[in-house]
């Protein structure tokens, strides 16, 4: 039995840890918003060091999530490039150029990141 906190939920160089969980778990549609209000003071560990959910959240476009892929996306493009590895531009290690469906949720080197409860 695969536990999200034994590999700390790391991608792209960042460590969700229980945050992971908490957003598969988490009902949706919800707004950024709301998860601001849940989640902002977690802190994540980036290859840059320390930075709390709220910052890599405040300049989302998007307004509303359906899928926690996509609130991960969202941090993913919401912290400074020094802090993702493989993200922002060049690939993480493994990954292609040929498929880049944003349309899909992804499975990573941290996993699954659909919807534990419907």
């Amino acid at each position: 039995m695969s536990n999200d906190n034994d590999n700390q939920a790391r991608a792209y160089g960042i460590t969700f840890g229980p945050l992971k969980r908490a957003l598969r778990e988490h009902r949706y549609p919800v707004s950024v918003g709301e998860l601001i209000e849940q989640y902002g003071g977690f802190e994540l560990a980036t290859a840059a060091g320390e930075e709390r959910l709220e910052s890599a959240l405040q300049g989302c476009e998007a307004t509303t999530f359906t899928e926690p892929w996509e609130v991960r996306d969202a941090i993913l493009t919401g912290l400074d490039d020094d802090a993702v590895i493989g993200y922002h531009g060049e690939l993480a290690e493994g990954e292609s150029t040929e498929s880049d469906d944003r349309d899909a949720p992804e499975i990573d080197q941290a996993g699954d990141w659909s919807r534990l409860s419907e």
